[in-house]
């Protein structure tokens, strides 16, 4: 589960996570009943609803970890490159650093990649 338990659906949250999925080009893969939902659930609060019924909520919360879901396997599996990469050049890096590693690693053309050195083989 991606989401805490204590999801509460609120305007700063729905929008966020909607241009979030935009931004990052998953909004429209979605079911088109889920993007409806999350469509409809920032409209009622937009216009001063509260969303009280538990249905409505682990609804919300299940599109939320779909959303989430498929934005976040870039970063972590940028991250597990740049730590590769930096334990074969025998160097410490930070999180961010082996993330950005990584990024510039799927970023470069197969034509000047050089392989990844696997330790103990």
């Amino acid at each position: 589960m991606l989401l805490a338990a204590g999801f509460v659906p609120s305007l700063l949250s729905l929008s966020a996570l909607k241009s979030r999925a935009l931004r990052k080009g998953v909004w429209f893969r979605l079911n088109p009943a889920a993007r409806a939902l999350v469509d409809a659930a920032i409209l009622y609060l937009k216009r001063g609803g509260r969303v009280k019924s538990p249905a409505l909520i682990n609804a919300l919360r299940a599109v939320a970890e779909r959303i989430m879901a498929m934005t976040s396997p870039l970063r972590v599996l940028a991250r597990a490159l740049g730590q590769a990469i930096a334990r074969a050049r025998g160097i410490a890096v930070d999180e961010e650093r082996a993330i950005a590693l990584g990024i510039q690693w799927i970023n470069t053309p197969k034509r000047y990649k050089s392989p990844i050195p696997v330790m103990g083989t």
